[in-house]
């Protein structure tokens, strides 16, 4: 039986999340952080979870793939997918704490990390809770079960290789 977080006392955190992600997300998203907190919690409802944290892991996961999904489909949109003319503003980017990244780049990441995940899913899985999720490298060994040096070998191996496969 899945483990329901309290709805007061996780909502808090997940809006801090969902603030993570947007500002690192398209300068003009679609959505904003209440919906995509609603959203989140729609697609994870049911699911099982083993604790508080893994939970806002899974939310976290699913936030940045909604994120994603809005990107593509602006992206479909100004390639003339529906055949309507469009008035979007040209070089949206992605803001990330060292600058922004043009709205391409964000498929380019999310490609590697589907390639990092195929190589090693947990290294994948430390990159999204760290980067997307904004949670500390304590809060990921506790939702991953694993130590915590793990973790932090983890993230060096997987932030040098993301860095090397999009430069």
């Amino acid at each position: 039986m899945p483990l329901t977080p309290d709805v007061d006392e996780v909502y808090s955190e997940l809006r801090k999340i969902a603030a993570i992600h947007l500002s690192r997300s398209v300068r003009k998203p679609s959505l904003q952080a209440t919906q995509l907190v609603h959203e989140a919690w729609l697609r994870l409802e049911g699911r099982g979870w083993s604790s508080k944290t893994h939970f806002l892991a899974l939310a976290s996961r699913t936030m940045r793939m909604l994120l994603i999904d809005a990107v593509r489909a602006r992206m479909a949109e100004r390639r003339g997918a529906g055949q309507q003319p469009l008035s979007l503003t040209e070089g949206v980017e992605f803001s990330t704490p060292s600058g922004a990244m043009p709205v391409e780049r964000i498929i380019d990441l999310d490609r590697a990390l589907h390639d990092l995940a195929a190589k090693d899913e947990r290294k994948a899985q430390v990159v999204e809770m760290r980067f997307f999720g904004g949670l500390e490298l304590e809060e990921i060994a506790e939702a991953l079960d694993i130590s915590l040096a793990t973790v932090k070998r983890d993230w060096e191996f997987a932030r040098t290789w993301l860095y090397t496969r999009l430069t």
